[in-house]
């Protein structure tokens, strides 16, 4: 990685403007261009996009003019390859992300616990290469490893040298619009995140084999179709592989109903997701073949902002009809006049559980590839009510900080409570209560520059009526420091 190292110094030498951050997002830092020279004839370069969640999202052909490439770290991002002006040029980035951590109490005290702490690194270094505008290819390298952690190391804590992303994709214009397919190896993530997340809280993300067709409509709709594999993950280098048991395709299609970026969004989704071994509390473990479809909308009503979806499913499991749903939604309120610009906002969020053991269906709610409630927290979405306050303010505007409180209880006291990998915590005849406990979390993130980020986070969550009565209930407690490098 020294490569990417020394172009992490290259960038920081020349001290860019600050990055400013959503305070309910997670990490994004802006790249700015440096400031010109006191006296120097020429003009400040335009600066340039924000970072993006999904790093082969973010396009810099806008540097193909060399005026605007004046910094040391544009010249990383566009590589004229056959002199100036040619229609042939490259693009390179990377992340070098250092967590230290103390988790206490993992799984409220059941199986193997950390003792001590533990380290983690996650190191990632891309490029594309781009023939005009209407071929590219990216390769994207990443490296995640664990230190001390004694509770086990899974593979999105440690996953040595792997090729996380390889693919191609093919543009062309097609009745006014864009036409893009993309095939290979890539991440996915879709609307809020919450059935498709990149898995950017765990030490190593995650993507999928696949291929993609998308088309961006000059009605203003866009979307398209989607179907491949999961990967089946492993901790040595260079060992990650298609999964062929756990197969998926779907659509999706979205459209912006206004003008201007406070107009709402809708968003759709189908998908199939067909995975063998899939685990349940009651049932043995078998074949989940299932059909979600989402409705989200989103959108802006100064100073209010709202962030709605509703899921559900349906399918079988083993002999079992499927009949699951799932609802998320927070809505918040920002004080851009107030000192320290505060949001105050409301989450919630309900996941079916199954009613019945005995009545022939599965009303679990199945959360595919989902983003955590809090940043390492064992808790899943299935069979969970989560009611969670939460405020941000930004003191500096480099500095975020913000807190939040959930209660959390279950849908179904004929279902049991789930980690976020699907595994079941507690089955649902360990106790009678629906209370699962109260968690409260603190957050602070500080952008150095655009380039580099510190953030810690603390979460401690208090065991309610149901743990306790499970028998094992300790209090979880989780503290994290990150400091992340990017360019």
């Amino acid at each position: 990685m020294s490569f990417a190292l020394a172009a992490v110094a290259a960038v920081l030498s020349h001290a860019p403007v600050e990055a400013v951050a959503e305070a309910d997002a997670p990490i994004q830092t802006t790249p700015a261009s440096v400031a010109a020279v006191v006296a120097a004839p020429a003009a400040a370069p335009v600066a340039p996009p924000p970072f993006k969640l999904i790093n082969h999202d973010e396009n810099y052909a806008y540097l193909a003019d060399p005026a605007k490439r004046t910094s040391t770290w544009s010249q990383f991002k566009y590589v004229p390859l056959g002199g100036e002006g040619s229609p042939v040029w490259a693009s390179f980035g990377g992340e070098l992300r250092f967590r230290a951590e103390h988790r206490d109490n993992e799984r409220f005290g059941r199986g193997a616990q950390d003792h001590g702490g533990n380290f983690q690194t996650r190191a990632r270094l891309w490029g594309e290469l781009n023939l005009g505008t209407s071929v590219r290819a990216f390769v994207d390298i990443q490296d995640a490893r664990t230190s001390g952690l004694d509770s086990g190391e899974p593979v999105i804590e440690e996953n040595r040298t792997d090729l996380h992303q390889a693919f191609i994709e093919a543009k062309t214009g097609l009745a006014d619009g864009t036409l893009r397919v993309r095939a290979g190896r890539q991440e996915f993530g879709q609307g809020a995140f919450r059935l498709f997340d990149m898995r950017e809280g765990a030490n190593a993300r995650v993507a999928l084999d696949m291929v993609r067709v998308m088309y961006d409509s000059p009605t203003g709709w866009s979307g398209g179709v989607f179907g491949g594999y999961a990967l089946r993950e492993g901790k040595a280098s260079f060992d990650d592989a298609t999964n062929f048991d756990h197969r998926l395709f779907g659509a999706t299609a979205a459209k912006t109903l206004g003008q201007g970026a406070t107009a709402p969004r809708l968003e759709l989704m189908y998908v199939n997701t067909d995975r063998l071994n899939t685990p349940f509390y009651g049932q043995v473990a078998g074949r989940d073949d299932r059909d979600t479809v989402s409705v989200r909308l989103s959108g802006k009503v100064a100073p209010w902002d709202y962030d709605v979806e509703a899921v559900k499913q349906f399918g079988s499991f083993n002999d079992l009809d499927i009949d699951a749903w799932f609802f998320s939604g927070v809505v918040g309120r920002s004080f851009a006049d107030v000192k320290w610009s505060p949001r105050v906002a409301v989450r919630l969020d309900v996941a079916s559980g199954d009613k019945d053991p005995n009545d022939g269906k599965l009303n679990s709610f199945n959360p595919l590839f989902p983003q955590p409630a809090a940043l390492r927290t064992d808790l899943g979405f299935t069979n969970m009510v989560l009611f969670q306050p939460e405020v941000t303010i930004r003191p500096t505007p480099k500095l975020t900080l913000g807190a939040n409180t959930a209660g959390l209880w279950r849908t179904s006291k004929d279902d049991g409570v789930y980690a976020l990998s699907g595994m079941v915590l507690r089955g649902a005849d360990e106790g009678q209560s629906s209370y699962v406990g109260w968690r409260t979390g603190l957050f602070a993130r500080y952008a150095i520059n655009p380039y580099v980020s510190v953030m810690g986070v603390a979460n401690y969550t208090k065991a309610g009526d149901f743990l306790q009565e499970t028998g094992t209930a300790e209090n979880q407690s989780y503290l994290g420091t990150f400091l992340t490098f990017r360019f």
